[in-house]
């Protein structure tokens, strides 16, 4: 893949606009986004697990007898 004037013409102005830091601070807010989404993908994967687990199998109620 190669790159025509036209696209490093773009890549340079937009550094030279947005500056480094903002570009910095731009990826790490992506990143950060990007994680957080697959981490809640997999929270929900392991909440429907636990759910379908409850679900399947219930804690036995034991009848109590009073005593007397």
């Amino acid at each position: 893949m190669t790159f025509g004037l036209l696209e490093i013409l773009v890549v340079v102005l937009v550094f030279l606009v947005l500056g480094p830091r903002r570009i910095a601070d731009l990826l790490r807010s992506i990143g950060r986004g990007a994680h957080d989404f697959v981490d809640n993908l997999g929270r929900d994967k392991d909440q429907k697990g636990i759910e379908g687990a409850e679900k399947e199998d219930p804690p036995s109620r034991k009848s109590q007898s009073p005593k007397a």
